[in-house]
Formats: structure tokens, C-alpha cells, sequence
């Protein structure tokens, strides 16, 4: 039987993959861990690639041109880069053993745990919900990493049901005072919600979980998720700073302010003097995450220190000042 343009193609792309040289322990953990897959996994693999891409974010076109003399290399690179995040994110065998591999164990350690993806005509709603895998057997035991999973789980779920709510009722109000049904899908309503790893070592994990609606940024949340897997427990600004960290990031955060109202003669800090709201102290709840120095960065919401304009505001502070 005569082979598609597709087929030959794919032939040669595995070829290719096979004949380069990969990791001994990556080929044995590729092979070995999708032995163990389950019959419901595969089913689940098998429901996924019945979905196909119908309300997900297409990339942009290649540009045609001349070809690269390691095309065959790249697009072979490509179609291993395509089964590992598969597998990663469908075979919970692989992402368990991926996770203790060296150099791709920070890759795997947090992982897309399901995918929410609906349009219609009035809205899309995008949403990545994040897993912290467990530390691998014999480290300290704790319900930690289940814990924060529950608990993302819990406000992505609510956070999607809330939306679709609020979206409801604003085109009740809209279509109520004159509105029109082709008026309302005009308005291109989104909601995105998803995950950013700001930090993370073999024991240690900053997480960072976000939400907004485009036609509403009251309704935006923000949580951060700094973890000591290891040990078990949350990471707070006093593990990081030590017991004087409240004196360590007011003495910062002020200093950082006055260096950036000089550098910026519009910016406008309020310093919570006079009874009006502004910046005063860090606490046990102040927001932060991990940054990529191993630095605890602030963070303040819009309207919170500052004119809104200015937004969110961020200040980095040296653990070794």
C-alpha cells in the first residue's frame, strides 16, 4: 500500500529519533513507565486525541522559506519534546519516575493536571490546573503537596463556576437596557486562569495561581504557593529573612520606593501615614513568591500602595543584605 506524504514523513522522524544519542536512564524510564500504563490512561489519551484542538490557542504559521540542513533534526527534537509532555501530563507512571531523573526533574515536578477549554459565541474560558507531584519515596512523609493540590483544585473550580455566573448575568443587565445578542458576542468575553513555576529546586517550590475575566479586572485573583517539599510545610518571609524580617523588608521596600519615585517623577507611593491606606509593614499574610535568585519578592496588589494606574508592585528583598 502506497504511503501518505504524512507516513513517510513520520518513518523518517522516527529513524532519525532512534539513531541519535539520548540518556540511557531517560530511554529506560520512556519505555519502562509506559509498560505501566493503565488501561484508564489510555483511554483518557484516546478521549484527548478525539477532542483535538477545537477551543485551544493556535500558534502562529511557519513562514515558508528555505530548509534548514537540520530540519530533520529539529522536527525529530520537536516529536520527542511532543511525547514527553504528553506522557507527562497523561501517564502518571512516567511523570513519577521523570520527576527523580536529574537536569528534567525540576521540569516534571509540577504538571498540567487538567485542561478546561469552551468557546461560544459570547465567551472563551481557558483554564490550566496545576499538580505538585509528591517527593520521591523514602523523603520525609507529609499530605502537604495533596493538600495545596485540593486546595487549587478547589478555587479553580470555583473560580470557572463564579465566572460563568457573572458573565450570565452581565448579559441579562446588558441585554435588559437595550443591548443586542450580536452586540454582546462583540465584546470577545475571556476568562484565563492558570500557573507559573516562579522558583523551584529538588526541594523547594514557588507556585504562582491566576485568574481574570478581560471585561471585568475586579474580579482578577492571585495566589502564591511557596513550598518546602522536603520538610513539609509552607514557606514563610521569616525562613527566608529570619526572625528580624519584618524590620529587613520595610527597611527594602523603603528604600526601593524612594529610589523609583526618583527615577520616575509620575510614580506616587502612599506610605499609610495620616490614617489613609499605604504601605506600613509586612506580615505573616503578606503575599510574596520566590524569585529566581532564591530572593522572597513582595508583592502588592493594585490600589494597595499605589495609585492603580501603576498596578501590581513588586520588590525583590536580599536574603543577604
Amino acid at each position: 500500500m502506497k504511503q501518505s506524504k504524512m507516513e513517510r514523513e513520520i518513518g523518517r522522524t522516527k529513524k532519525i529519533y532512534e539513531s541519535m544519542e539520548t540518556p540511557m536512564a531517560l530511554d529506560d524510564v520512556v519505555r519502562g513507565a509506559l509498560k505501566q500504563e493503565t488501561w484508564e490512561q489510555r483511554d483518557m489519551r484516546r478521549r484527548v486525541s478525539e477532542t483535538g484542538t477545537q477551543g485551544k490557542r493556535r500558534g502562529k504559521a511557519a513562514v515558508p522559506g528555505k530548509k534548514s540542513p537540520h530540519g530533520k533534526i529539529g522536527l525529530a527534537a520537536a516529536a520527542l519534546a511532543v511525547c514527553f509532555i504528553t506522557a507527562l501530563n497523561t501517564n502518571e507512571a512516567f511523570a513519577a519516575t521523570a520527576g527523580r531523573l536529574p537536569v528534567i526533574g525540576a521540569v516534571s515536578r509540577v504538571l498540567t493536571f487538567r485542561n478546561y477549554d469552551t468557546a461560544d459565541e459570547e465567551k472563551e474560558i481557558h483554564m490550566e490546573i496545576p499538580q505538585i507531584q509528591e517527593p520521591e519515596a523514602g523523603s520525609t512523609s507529609s499530605p502537604l503537596a495533596a493538600d495545596v493540590n485540593k486546595e487549587i483544585e478547589t478555587i479553580m473550580e470555583a473560580y470557572r463556576r463564579d465566572a460563568q455566573q457573572r458573565i450570565e448575568e452581565y448579559k441579562e443587565a446588558f441585554l435588559a437596557t437595550g443591548g443586542t445578542e450580536e452586540a454582546f458576542a462583540e465584546k470577545g468575553i475571556k476568562v484565563d486562569a492558570g500557573y507559573e513555576v516562579k522558583y523551584e529546586t529538588e526541594d523547594v517550590l514557588s507556585l504562582e495561581i491566576t485568574a481574570n475575566e478581560n471585561w471585568a479586572s475586579a474580579y482578577g485573583i492571585q495566589y502564591f504557593y511557596n513550598l518546602d517539599l522536603k520538610n513539609g510545610k509552607k514557606l514563610t518571609l521569616g525562613d527566608l529573612l529570619g526572625q528580624d524580617y519584618k524590620e529587613k523588608a520595610n527597611s527594602s521596600i523603603r528604600r526601593q520606593m524612594e529610589e523609583r519615585m526618583a527615577a520616575d517623577r509620575n510614580l506616587v507611593y502612599w506610605d499609610g501615614s495620616n490614617g489613609m491606606d499605604g504601605f506600613k509593614t509586612v506580615g505573616e499574610n503578606t503575599k510574596f513568591y520566590i524569585g529566581a535568585n532564591g530572593n522572597p519578592v513582595i508583592v502588592f496588589d493594585k490600589y494597595e500602595i499605589a495609585p492603580g494606574v501603576f498596578g501590581i508592585q513588586e520588590f525583590e528583598i536580599n536574603r543577604q543584605e
